[in-house]
């Protein structure tokens, strides 16, 4: 009897979980494309087209879109994948685990429930790629017609359960078990279609091997998930020195170290400004004990002048 229970209690506690909302409830994790979290977005990468439909593949491969459509902020135009196709980007300043979530993915679904799905990939060598944990628990007693409608709320770790403009967040550190992958340098993303058949012979399945139903077949161009941008939240630079009379090292920096300078004139009226534009005077000589101005990791801006003239420099803590 504990045994049938236990079983029981699971199956339930299972049907009735419940994840991040539609925009605009509470708990709803969707980030806007205008905010001022984004730093930087994907503009380099290639893509492995699906079919228009893989249950009929002499229909040939969805042809919607460049890669470059999916470059940049969000616009209207959108890169499609088809069914079970991929794009790869990769990252020249390398993505890194910061507080809160990394980066977002970006759909171009018209309305809250009309939604296409992906998974969402990340490797810090271009070769060992890692898959973020998702979720589906969509009922599969029935299809999902091409036109039919998605609960938002009982999808997680998918790409495209926001409609468009907003981005659905990933967090690098939901990765940190896996050896195989510097969460603290990623180099690439790969966003993979899910196809959305409940068929066993063409089904994908989330990571607790459940099939995900989503509208399907797209047999048409424009078929599959449509990316439409990557925005970078957390990100390494490239270098230290962005302005060549002033050494500001090391960058990125942890939170519990000393922020030290090196420059040949006087630097003066020294700022810090978070990532929601709140400002801090900083005392300093020839460094920054940086315990005593932040408790929080991420992107930070340096104001500072030189000589009568304002200078900026990105800083990143974690």
């Amino acid at each position: 009897m504990l045994k049938l229970f236990k079983i029981v209690f699971f199956i339930n506690c299972t049907v009735f979980a419940q994840f991040s909302p539609i925009i605009g409830e509470q708990g709803c994790i969707a980030i806007h494309m205008d905010s001022p979290l984004f730093v930087n977005w994907a503009e380099e990468g290639e893509v492995d087209r699906g079919w228009m439909n893989i249950a009929d593949t002499t229909l040939g491969k969805v042809t919607f879109g460049e890669i470059d459509f999916a470059y940049g902020v969000p616009d209207p135009a959108v890169l499609s994948l088809g069914d079970g196709g991929s794009a790869s980007f990769f990252f020249e300043n390398t993505l890194f685990d910061g507080e809160g979530y990394d980066f977002a993915v970006f759909e171009n679904a018209f309305d809250a429930y009309f939604l296409e799905l992906a998974f969402v990939e990340v490797s810090s060598d271009g070769e060992n790629f890692v898959r973020f944990e998702s979720q589906s628990i969509t009922s599969i007693e029935a299809q999902l017609g091409s036109f039919d409608l998605l609960a938002t709320e009982e999808l997680h770790n998918l790409a495209g359960k926001y409609p468009a403009q907003w981005g659905t967040p990933f967090d690098l550190n939901e990765l940190s078990i896996h050896s195989e992958l510097d969460i603290n340098a990623i180099s690439h993303i790969r966003i993979v279609d899910v196809v959305g058949s409940v068929d066993p012979l063409y089904a994908t399945y989330d990571s607790f091997g459940r099939t995900i139903n989503e509208p399907w077949p797209t047999a048409f161009e424009q078929g599959g998930f449509d990316l439409d941008a990557i925005g970078v939240i957390h990100q390494n630079l490239l270098s230290i020195d962005e302005h060549s009379e002033v050494l500001i090292y090391p960058n990125p920096v942890s939170m519990e170290s000393v922020l030290r300078f090196n420059s040949s004139s006087p630097i003066k009226n020294m700022k810090l400004i978070d990532a929601f534009g709140r400002i801090q005077d900083i005392d300093f000589n020839t460094e920054i004990y940086l315990s005593q101005y932040v408790s929080w990791k991420g992107l930070y801006v340096l104001e500072y002048e030189i000589l009568g003239e304002k200078n900026r420099q990105k800083l990143i803590i974690r």
